[in-house]
Order: structure tokens, then C-alpha cells, then sequence
């Protein structure tokens, strides 16, 4: 297991870079729609209310956390420090404490905007 952590690492790196940027090109097109006025802003808006919209978003919070922390670590091994124990830091720093971010980010996520509670 080893080994492949690393490998690991790297490719959802890039995957969750790849994604982060899809977003980042979506969300500028839709402030784009800023320019034809507030009716096309809004209607822009209303496709992103129904609740497939809200799980992609929830997908988001994931995806960042991920990226993010996966990028510390890759930091943290850049500046020489963890070099040693970066099988740990990927799966305790960047997959289980993501993964705690993600539940308490999801879960009210998933609440308000999927069940409407």
C-alpha cells in the first residue's frame, strides 16, 4: 500500500484539479449572465435551486477539502518535512480529516438544501 499512497495522491490531485477548474469555468459563465441583466441572472440561478444542483454542490465542499489538503501535504513534503511519514499524512491528514470537514460541511448541507428541513 506504500507504494501506490503516492501514486494515489498525485492522480486525485489532478482529478480534483480538473474538477475545480469545470467549476471554475461554469461559475464564471453564470456571473457572465450578470451582464444581460437581473431576469437572466436569476433564471440562471433557478437551474441551480433543484436538489441534483445541491448535490453537485455538496460534491464540491468534497472535492476542495480534498484538494486542499492533499495540497498541504504535497507542500509539507516539498519543504522536506513529513517526507518519511507521507503515507500517514495522505490517509489521516488529507482522507480522514477531509473526510470529518466533508460530514460537517455535507451533513447541514444536505439537510437545508436536499430535504429542506
Amino acid at each position: 500500500m506504500n507504494v501506490y499512497t503516492g501514486k494515489l495522491a498525485q492522480i486525485l490531485q489532478r482529478i480534483t484539479g480538473v474538477l475545480l477548474l469545470i467549476y471554475l469555468l461554469l461559475h464564471v459563465h453564470t456571473i457572465r449572465e450578470l451582464r444581460e441583466g437581473p431576469a437572466a441572472f436569476n433564471a440562471a440561478l433557478a437551474t441551480f435551486r433543484n436538489p441534483f444542483f445541491k448535490l453537485l454542490e455538496i460534491a464540491l465542499l468534497g472535492t476542495v477539502i480534498l484538494h486542499a489538503l492533499n495540497g498541504v501535504r504535497i507542500t509539507l513534503i516539498d519543504l522536506g518535512i513529513g517526507h518519511t511519514r507521507h503515507v500517514k499524512l495522505f490517509w489521516y491528514g488529507a482522507v480522514g480529516f477531509g473526510l470529518l470537514l466533508f460530514l460537517a460541511g455535507a451533513i447541514p448541507m444536505f439537510l437545508q438544501g436536499v430535504l429542506k428541513v
